[in-house]
């Protein structure tokens, strides 16, 4: 019996994109867990968002300006708007490529760190995103040494290892080192708040990885997010800093975000982390490696197919996590009433499903 033309065309679509050749659904991905529609819940007041464009300009300034560090920053923008007004539409977006996703790991560990701009790429109004430049820089640097240090954590809790004394880099180095950059990147532009509980000693989502103190063990203390901790100075300014994440209480009930919604802002993150590692791991087994010279810092050999799998299934993951949890934040910030956490996941999902047509051409 003949295999029917949709089944051909997806065994081809998905030998092409196993092959390099063919284009990642990556904007059906962002499609798939951002909603998009007029019918976000309407009952409390929108969370706050601050203005994101001058951020916007200075990460891509920072990061020599790249088809993946504009379809970041895109993605971030509309988790931050998720209604109607948004500043990008998911069908503007494009979908990537092995190949670009590629060229965007060698550049990184060519030029990463680097903190001077590129001219010939940085902005016409350069001296409207300086001080912005600095102060992603400042994230950037405070991200990196910390996860150099071993001390990184995430605001789900994940701690990375710090990267191996060695003259090679291998590919749990470049995951980390692609992990805390898009983290540094959705933090500068974005500021998602990182909640605590009423002692103001447990953050969260983090905080449901290791919440409490271990009785047994006095000394082990609750997971404090990296982000909690940076501090940006202006050009100049003495002291500390002001904070680039004030942690925020949660809510007992009402608008807001309680302890059971930020479960669900974990457990969403998180699941979008997984599909899209799995399309990124699906997307990138076939692709031919690259190598890159780092001097005295050491070499990146990368000359198999599960190094480029790496780079493209950090990126995809990374980023569909933080922008699930981000629009998940703004969806539960607008249920008033107590739920539970397949109740939230649900409604969540509802939203998903009423939005409109998204991913297709315009």
């Amino acid at each position: 019996m003949g295999q029917s033309p949709k089944r051909v065309l997806w065994a081809c679509a998905l030998i092409l994109a196993c092959s390099g050749c063919g284009s990642i659904p990556t904007r059906q991905l962002i499609a798939d867990v951002v909603p998009a529609g007029e019918s976000l819940l309407k009952a409390c007041p929108a969370a706050p968002s601050a203005a994101v464009k001058d951020r916007i300009d200075a990460v891509k300034a920072r990061l020599h300006q790249h088809a993946v560090v504009q379809f970041v920053v895109d993605t971030l923008a509309i988790a931050n708007e998720p209604e109607q007004g948004r500043a990008v539409d998911i069908r503007k977006l494009p979908d990537l490529t092995a190949s670009t996703l590629k060229d965007f790991g060698e550049r990184i560990h060519k030029r990463f760190l680097s903190l001077a701009l590129d001219k010939d790429q940085a902005p016409a109004d350069l001296d409207r995103v300086k001080t912005h430049v600095d102060e992603f820089n400042q994230v950037l640097v405070a991200y990196v040494s910390a996860y150099v240090e071993g001390s990184y954590i995430d605001r789900f809790g994940n701690t990375l290892p710090a990267p191996a004394i060695s003259r090679t880099v291998g590919n749990t180095e470049i995951a980390g080192v692609l992990s805390v950059m898009i983290d540094a990147v959705a933090d500068y532009v974005l500021r998602t708040p990182i909640w605590t509980d009423p002692t103001g000693k447990i953050y969260y989502p983090a905080g449901f990885n290791a919440a409490a103190p271990d009785p047994k063990d006095p000394t082990k203390v609750p997971l404090m997010p990296t982000a909690v901790g940076v501090k940006i100075k202006a050009r100049g300014q003495s002291g500390d800093g002001a904070p680039l994440i004030t942690p925020l209480p949660l809510v007992v009930s009402g608008c807001g975000i309680d302890e059971v919604k930020a479960k669900a802002i974990e457990y969403l993150g998180q699941t979008a982390a997984l599909k899209a590692s799995l399309v990124g791991g699906i997307s990138g087994g076939s692709f031919g490696g690259f190598g890159v010279s780092l001097g005295a810092f050491g070499k990146v050999s990368v000359g198999d197919n599960q190094t480029v799998q790496v780079v493209i299934k950090t990126v995809l993951a990374k980023l569909a996590e933080r922008v699930a949890a981000e629009a998940a934040y703004r969806v539960f910030y607008k249920v008033p009433d107590k739920a539970t956490l397949a109740d939230l996941v649900q409604r969540y999902l509802d939203e998903l499903s009423l939005s409109p047509d998204r991913s297709g051409s315009e």
